[in-house]
């Protein structure tokens, strides 16, 4: 084994250890670990400095997307564009729990299309936990219910894990996005089916209350918790709605360029919103602490990608795991770590899922004609499912302080739903030809 392949094995395992214990944050890891692993195998920091340059190029376009992404989506969040979504499907709810269930999944599912767990979860569980205390339905199917919706529509090109995916395999994100949306029904589907099972055991269990009663508190909860109360916030709702979907149309008719596209939404929406320069200025530095901190990491992963490749560490290390396994098990690497995908991000999180374990994945893969597409494809389409339940991802703490449920009852519960979602919509990306055996 030569000297890159062992700098790099060392180096991905302190990755995968710092990242699990929080010792670092992640911007810190993908710029020191990598230069020190290239320094270790001879190259001068001049050179180390060049590859840098070329890492950072291939992830420009990408985290420009990321950035004006998130502000559109977020400006769309404050304005009471989803309250008003999630209060129009709310009005179908009836008194069935596998009614509610439902529900609280299309919302979650909707809510998710911003790419943001965070966001989604402040959205649903606070409009949905009083119904589901008032039913007496346990608060883990709510979780269940958003851990599912995450994972149908999280797959979004300004979201987390895609924006992971693609920094490190280089896969255009729109065109990856617009191939997985059979898969998204697919757990959509699958979720509905999982939930059918959920309600049957929740209505052994006691929950359910009077028809009367539901009325009542269901008229009550609306008006008082999803109404928008500011008046500017009324008057501008149809011209947001309007923005937002044609933001989306000309994003799935991929007119122009996604990046340029999220910019030109954002400087429009900033100032139909806030027509004062100066409540504009500040509501820029407020997205500010949120975008920054996301584009400091993504830049940090270019760096760490250039120098990864540019120092020819990914292909030693590539190589040397290659040589370990036989030639007929190589091209089925991919499909054995896509099925257990749940798991691992549960134990790994998403950070060491994507900047580690899938580039090696990728390279392997490479080695016997398999592209990074299918990989991608692959890794995306069952890691979402258990992103919520993983303990290394900040987000699924948000969820349990919101529904008061501590980490090991989530897990118990939602785990075996999840997988099986999980490997049911990867047998069926072979069915719909997007995987290939």
């Amino acid at each position: 084994m030569s000297l890159l392949a062992i700098s790099g094995f060392i180096m991905m395992i302190v990755l995968v250890f710092v990242l699990l214990r929080n010792l670092l944050t992640p911007n810190v890891v993908f710029v020191v670990l990598p230069t020190i692993a290239a320094i270790v195998c001879g190259y001068s920091l001049k050179e180390i400095g060049g590859f840098v340059g070329d890492g950072l190029v291939s992830v420009l376009n990408t985290a420009t997307l990321l950035a004006f992404a998130i502000i559109f989506f977020t400006i769309m969040k404050e304005v009471g564009v989803f309250n008003v979504i999630v209060k129009f499907i709310m009005r179908f709810l009836n008194n069935s729990v596998f009614s509610v269930l439902v529900v609280s999944l299309i919302i979650a599912a909707i809510c998710s299309l911003d790419g943001n767990a965070y966001a989604t979860l402040l959205v649903t569980v606070p409009a949905l936990m009083p119904i589901y205390d008032q039913m007496k339905i346990s608060r883990k199917s709510l979780f269940l219910c958003v851990v599912i919706g995450v994972g149908a529509t999280g797959v979004t090109p300004w979201g987390g894990s895609l924006l992971r995916a693609v920094a490190v395999t280089h896969v255009d994100p729109i065109a990856l996005y617009y191939s997985l949306l059979p898969i998204q029904g697919v757990i959509l589907v699958l979720g509905i089916i999982c939930l059918y099972f959920v309600s049957k055991i929740e209505t052994r269990n006691g929950a359910g209350i009077s028809d009367a009663d539901f009325k009542t508190f269901k008229t009550t909860h609306i008006e008082q918790n999803l109404s928008l109360k500011q008046e500017n916030a009324k008057k501008m709702l149809p011209f947001n709605f309007i923005l937002l979907i044609a933001v989306l149309t000309i994003l799935i008719l991929n007119i122009i360029p996604s990046y340029y596209l999220f910019m030109l939404a954002v400087a429009v929406a900033i100032p139909l919103n806030y027509p004062k320069t100066s409540d504009a200025q500040k509501k820029i530095k407020d997205y500010g602490a949120t975008v920054v901190p996301v584009m400091i990491t993504f830049l940090s992963i270019g760096a760490f990608l250039g120098i990864m490749e540019g120092t020819g560490i990914f292909k030693d290390m590539v190589s040397s795991i290659v040589s370990m396994f036989p030639s007929s098990f190589g091209p089925y690497i991919y499909i054995v770590v896509a099925a257990f995908s749940v798991p691992i991000v549960i134990a790994l999180g998403s950070d060491a899922f994507y900047f580690a374990l899938l580039p090696l994945v990728a390279g392997v893969a490479s080695q016997f004609q398999v592209s990074a597409e299918s990989v991608t494809h692959a890794l995306l389409i069952t890691e979402q499912i258990g992103l919520l339940l993983s303990p290394a991802i900040p987000a699924t703490y948000l969820g349990l302080s919101l529904l008061g449920l501590n980490i090991g009852e989530h897990v118990k519960y939602s785990f075996k739903w999840a997988w099986g979602i999980s490997i049911g919509a990867l047998i069926m990306a072979f069915v719909f030809g997007i995987l290939h055996f």
